[in-house]
């Protein structure tokens, strides 16, 4: 996702870079506003775990949470579908990416799912 439809010319551009030994330069992303060295893209391009490819991994109650205007390739219903427990999947409305202005609410969620999930003492 972080080279959104650029990922093979920017895989070129870091394993060209990395070939005459300029891995620890910066390069930018398409729509990020940070920068990554060329060596970093490449070790995540090759060793990050994808997050659906070990939904079926997971064995414990998962809470997967996203905001409505988080972009629709966000996998939160597709991770669901494939976990290996089970996982419950809450869209925030009018919530965006970085949760802004619903933090309460996130955290209240949060700490409920908790509570039923881990059936903790109210008390």
């Amino acid at each position: 996702m972080f080279a959104q439809d650029q990922l093979s010319p920017l895989t070129a551009q870091a394993e060209a870079m990395i070939a005459r030994g300029d891995g620890r330069q910066l390069m930018l992303l398409p729509d990020w506003w940070r920068v990554i060295s060329v060596e970093s893209f490449s070790d995540r391009i090759r060793n990050t775990p994808t997050t659906m490819a070990n939904a079926a991994k997971v064995r414990c109650p998962s809470l997967y949470m996203r905001g409505d205007q988080m972009p629709a390739a966000y996998p939160a219903e597709a991770f669901a579908e494939r976990a290996g427990a089970p996982c419950e999947v809450r869209i925030l409305p009018n919530c965006d990416h970085f949760y802004t202005g619903r933090e309460s609410d996130v955290a209240n969620q949060v700490a409920l799912w908790l509570k039923q999930t881990c059936k903790l003492d109210q008390s």
